[in-house]
């Protein structure tokens, strides 16, 4: 055997350069992993136009001061109304996840807008209560009643808007009283959950 092979044998990787190597093919897995789920339905090129935006709340305090800024918004449909060359939907707003832009699962909007859509846009398909993620443009302000009270809603001009899927409705489990659950022993009941809840 000569010196080479036999240093070879003698020495294997030490754990620590193990480690790191499995470190470094686990990190990667991961950002393998990450980016696979990290869709967003909004393209490239509008997220970076978009990626200066101001917070909803200054565009709603003076969309004056932003007209014509590329932004990206979300929320909850409150209401579609189809006009004679565009669909006018009023939004809840929320803020959108920053992996997939999709509206948070929140009961804390910061206030309403309007996204002004060329075309078509079935009210029967985007009801009251549907996720939308909408891109465009900041184009003003009208103001309108709102209950008892006129409320200035911001308007965007809007150049696509995504209705996402309806979430899964909650899963109940119940545990007997005094039962044995997945979370131990103790007071059973019904506990709802978003299915998978993992």
């Amino acid at each position: 055997m000569d010196t080479t092979t036999k240093n070879h044998v003698l020495n294997p990787p030490s754990l620590q350069a193990r480690l790191t190597n499995a470190t470094t093919l686990l990190a990667l897995g991961l950002a393998v992993l990450i980016a696979g789920c990290a869709t967003s339905p909004i393209p490239k090129e509008m997220r970076q136009a978009a990626t200066t935006q101001p917070p909803f709340d200054l565009i709603q305090a003076n969309p004056a001061a932003f007209k014509g800024r590329p932004v990206i918004l979300g929320g909850i449909i409150v209401k579609t109304a189809n006009l004679p060359k565009t669909t006018e939907v009023e939004i809840l707003q929320r803020p959108l996840s920053s992996y997939n832009d999709r509206p948070a699962d929140t009961d804390q909007p910061q206030g309403r807008f309007l996204a002004r859509c060329r075309g078509f846009l079935d009210s029967a398909v985007y009801t009251a209560g549907r996720e939308v993620t909408v891109t465009g443009t900041v184009d003003g302000q009208e103001t309108r009643a709102l209950d008892q009270t006129q409320y200035p809603y911001p308007v965007i001009a809007c150049s696509s808007i995504y209705l996402w899927p309806n979430r899964p409705p909650p899963a109940y489990y119940y545990y007997p009283p005094y039962g044995y659950g997945p979370w131990g022993y103790g007071w059973g009941g019904y506990y709802p959950y978003w299915y998978p809840y993992w």
